[in-house]
């Protein structure tokens, strides 16, 4: 699959923010579970017995990370194609929050470059 050419391009080290096309949408961004969430899962009864078609029950492979409007992120790797479940997906980059210090996947043309207000002089 090729990624489309109209998307913005971003490099590591900017800082971005969320350019949301509709402002009630939920918008989010995904990483790989580590292996503490992975044996908690196991650990749980979410994990146990079949699902609905009878098969035994795969362990989550990503877990999801809600983006907060007008907050920015600095860009670790601003072209990427990331794996997502048990395929992969392009167009993607690497963000970086400062808050929670996490790293986590995002599609790039949910954002935008992010402008900080002019200082008086």
């Amino acid at each position: 699959m090729r990624t489309p050419y109209n998307l913005p391009s971003f490099y590591k080290g900017q800082l971005v923010v969320l350019a949301p096309a509709l402002p009630s949408a939920r918008y989010w961004g995904w990483r790989r579970v580590n292996q503490a969430e992975y044996q908690a899962w196991r650990d749980s009864d979410e994990s146990k017995g079949m699902d609905d078609a009878g098969e035994s029950k795969l362990p989550p492979k990503d877990t999801h990370i809600t983006l907060v409007p007008d907050r920015p992120y600095e860009v670790v790797r601003g072209r990427v194609s990331a794996s997502y479940s048990y395929g992969k997906r392009v167009g993607c980059m690497e963000l970086q929050c400062y808050t929670t210090g996490e790293r986590f996947y995002v599609e790039r043309e949910l954002f935008k470059l992010f402008q900080q207000p002019m200082q008086p002089a």
